[in-house]
């Protein structure tokens, strides 16, 4: 080696020594947390007097899953554990960092796992949307987009963290979007931030339209029949996993969506919403005439990913519009007249 060489590859080796090095997401999560509690009373304007906390909980919250590694709940592997803590944290952040800059990341910027943040068309406050685009996207194929509702307690970006919904939205070649609605138990307060980011999302992306699910989990489950009657020609397919349609909905519901097909999920070991409850929704959907598909895990819990066979077949039925499923035929049953006084484990 010449002595030439030997200065270059040694000034290599001091460039490296000295080169900072980037910051772990502990890291990035401590720093992003001490900034957004400087500037609380600051942020509120931006995204609202009830949400402004709630942001701030997300990054206490996940600085305690960071710091309890093992503590893995039933159902995930350690593995899946830390990829969705990963990705939620990640999510957190980049909610944080653009409130805070007071800049936005364009939702059509997105491939992959991301966070937006949509302006209200209520109040003008910026409204955060989590979103997955998958790496099939051309704009020259228009995507079936599905608009996801999270559970309660749970925000946006835990309903999307975990990789069984990247998994899910690639085999479809689908756009998932998840609104998180200002943190109102069943989404009544915030139906417009729900089609806000529909409105977003057209503009954003190429979506078919004849092509566009609305979803929804847990406390979502419920929102779903809140929501979609609202604009009922707009979807393809309405799916409630683990959770129900109330009396109170019921004419809206069979009124407007009638000829809409839905797609009722439940665990037979649901400890948080009976399976009694997505089960009369079945039967009473079935009964008024309205195409339903009706699907039950057994052993499931509350937890989508105890769920996955079921959640994986009729995902793949709301895509392809089939209803293949009927509920069992059963006599008796009434719609409950409101969710059951239990605690939600999404």
């Amino acid at each position: 080696m010449t002595l030439r060489a030997v200065a270059a590859a040694a000034a290599a080796v001091t460039l490296l020594a000295v080169a900072p090095a980037q910051p772990s997401l502990r890291e990035q999560l401590r720093a992003t947390q001490s900034d957004y509690y400087n500037h609380l009373v600051a942020l509120e304007p931006v995204v609202g007097r009830f949400s402004v906390t709630d942001y701030m909980q997300r990054l206490v919250d996940d600085a305690d899953a960071m710091d309890s590694p093992n503590d893995v709940p039933a159902g995930y592997s350690a593995q899946q554990w830390h990829a969705y803590v990963s990705n939620k944290t990640t999510l957190d952040i980049s909610l944080a960092h653009q409130v805070l800059s007071r800049h936005y990341q364009s939702m059509e910027s997105i491939r992959g796992l991301g966070e937006a943040l949509v302006r209200s068309s209520l109040d003008g406050t910026m409204q955060p949307v989590a979103v997955y685009v998958p790496p099939s996207y051309a704009p020259a194929h228009p995507a079936p987009l599905v608009v996801f509702l999270h559970g309660h307690p749970q925000a946006e970006t835990s309903l999307l963290a975990p990789d069984y919904i990247a998994k899910l939205a690639d085999a479809t070649g689908s756009i998932v979007v998840a609104p998180y609605g200002r943190g109102y138990y069943d989404f009544r307060g915030a139906i417009a931030d729900v089609y806000d980011t529909v409105a977003v999302a057209g503009k954003a992306f190429s979506i078919d339209a004849r092509k566009r699910f609305l979803a929804g989990y847990s406390m979502g489950g419920f929102s779903v029949f809140e929501v979609g009657p609202v604009h009922a020609d707009m979807w393809s397919g309405i799916m409630c996993i683990s959770g129900a349609l109330l009396g109170h909905d019921a004419h809206a519901v069979t009124a407007m969506l009638s000829r809409t097909p839905f797609y009722v999920l439940t665990g037979s070991d649901d400890d948080s919403i009976p399976t009694s409850y997505p089960t009369a929704t079945a039967v009473f959907l079935n009964a008024s005439g309205i195409p339903v598909s009706f699907y039950s895990q057994p052993h499931g819990t509350h937890r989508i990913v105890t769920l996955l066979p079921i959640f994986t077949q009729a995902w793949d039925d709301m895509h392809r519009g089939i209803v293949r499923s009927p509920p069992p035929v059963m006599g008796g049953m009434a719609l409950p007249a409101a969710p059951p006084q239990t605690t939600l484990k999404p």
